[in-house]
Parts: structure tokens; C-alpha cells; sequence
């Protein structure tokens, strides 16, 4: 009997947390410049942000490398990921929100390298460096014979490119664009098109969260507000206008 009682307490317990209005999300990512930097700040603190305070909801970002972020989203330890790509995996044990940008990955590779591109096939029995973790490994798994070399960074799977270790290398075309502008020792560095493929960022929550779809549904009712008042749109300028 008293079993029972506790379990009929623990899920009450659980009802009143999601009962309960959200007045703080917690959110990580690694940095992914331009839109996460190293102290948090860039295009996707700005889009969360604002989405959430639509709703009279603050936004907290913190930083650590990917697959630890996504260890600490199951531990609990952060609410959600702002910057996800949906895959089948991931749908299993996440929800996803409305995508608020759509990232245009694109192939990388060394000048001095005559590489013919014209899709997925031209990758065939070359080496790739990738970001660990990523939602895109399924898709470059497919991909026959191509050679996947995981690194912590995007900066480090270029300057792996850059000094003839891997053939190419995969990233988003401003993520790309960002790196091969900032980074004098990437000028050798050229991107390919056309794009690899296109995909769309969500931010995503964990299925068991207590409060998980309330953090969904809001984040999309934010996302709609600043898109329809503008500022979505001001946002992307001031990020993406000086490229």
C-alpha cells in the first residue's frame, strides 16, 4: 500500500511540474560560429531568445562540445538544444520544434586539389572530415566508400582539409563562409557547389522533459510572433547582411 502511494505521489509530482507556467528554458550547444561563438551569443541565442521572450520567457545558453551537450541534455542538466537537425534516431527520444533557418551544407575542399563536384556520387572512396555527433553521419554513411573522419570543430575539419589530411570537408555554406573569412591560415580553402544537401534547424526537447511540448508549442508561438513583427528577419540581417 504504501508502494502504491508513493507511486501515486511521484506522478503528481510530475503533473504539477508541467502544470507549472515555464519562466526560464536552459539551452546548450558547442560553438558553431556565426550562429553560436564561443560565449553563446550569435544567430541562434538571438532567434531563441526572442521567440521565448514573445512568450514572457527567459533564455539561458551555455556552451560545451556537442556530444557532451547532448549527454547533459539527457541527464537533465539543460531543457533543450537550440540547434538541431531532425533525424529518424533522434525523433525517437526528441521533440522538435517548428525550424526557424534552414542550413545549405556544402562540400570543402583545397584549391590546389582539381576535385570535380556535382552532387553525393563525387564523394565516392574520398576522406571527410565531420563534426562528431552531427545529424548529417546517417546521411554521409550512405555515401560509398567515402571516409569519415569525426573531429570536435568545424575550424578542425578544415584545418584538417587545409593540410591534406582529408580530401573535403562537409559544413554549413555560412558556417563555411564565416571560417574561410576569419581564419587567414584557411585561404587555400574553397567551397564547392552545388550544396550536398539542404536542411532544417530546430531546436529540440527531450520526449520524457516535464515540461517538453509546453516548451515546443511556446517556442513556436514566439517564432511566429517575430517573424510576423519583423524582427526574425532584422535578426538574419545584422548576422548574415555583412557576408
Amino acid at each position: 500500500m504504501r508502494y502504491l502511494l508513493y507511486i501515486a505521489w511521484f506522478i503528481f509530482g510530475l503533473q504539477e511540474s508541467a502544470a507549472q507556467p515555464i519562466k526560464t528554458v536552459v539551452g546548450g550547444h558547442n560553438p558553431w560560429p556565426p550562429y553560436i561563438l564561443e560565449d553563446g551569443s550569435g544567430l541562434v541565442k538571438d532567434v531563441v531568445t526572442a521567440a521565448f521572450a514573445a512568450q514572457d520567457i527567459h533564455f539561458e545558453m551555455r556552451v560545451a562540445p556537442f556530444s557532451r551537450m547532448m549527454r547533459l541534455l539527457d541527464q537533465g542538466a539543460v531543457d533543450v538544444v537550440p540547434a538541431l537537425w531532425w533525424t529518424a534516431k533522434r525523433s525517437n527520444t526528441l521533440l522538435f520544434t517548428e525550424p526557424y533557418f534552414n542550413n545549405e551544407m556544402v562540400v570543402v575542399h583545397h584549391v590546389d586539389d582539381a576535385l570535380s563536384f556535382s552532387g553525393a556520387r563525387s564523394l565516392r572512396f574520398l576522406s571527410m572530415s565531420v563534426i562528431r555527433g552531427y545529424g548529417y553521419y546517417d546521411f554521409l554513411s550512405s555515401i560509398e566508400g567515402l571516409e569519415l573522419i569525426p573531429l570536435s570543430s568545424l575550424q578542425a575539419c578544415l584545418e584538417l582539409v587545409e593540410k591534406r589530411r582529408a580530401d573535403v570537408a562537409v559544413a554549413d555554406l555560412w558556417a563555411a563562409k564565416y571560417h574561410l573569412k576569419t581564419l587567414p591560415n584557411l585561404k587555400k580553402l574553397a567551397v564547392l557547389k552545388p550544396a550536398l544537401i539542404s536542411w532544417p534547424l530546430h531546436m529540440g526537447a527531450l520526449k520524457t522533459h516535464p515540461q517538453g511540448d509546453e516548451i515546443i508549442q511556446q517556442f513556436n508561438l514566439g517564432l511566429a510572433k517575430i517573424k510576423r513583427n519583423g524582427l526574425y528577419e532584422r535578426l538574419i540581417t545584422t548576422h548574415f547582411g555583412h557576408f
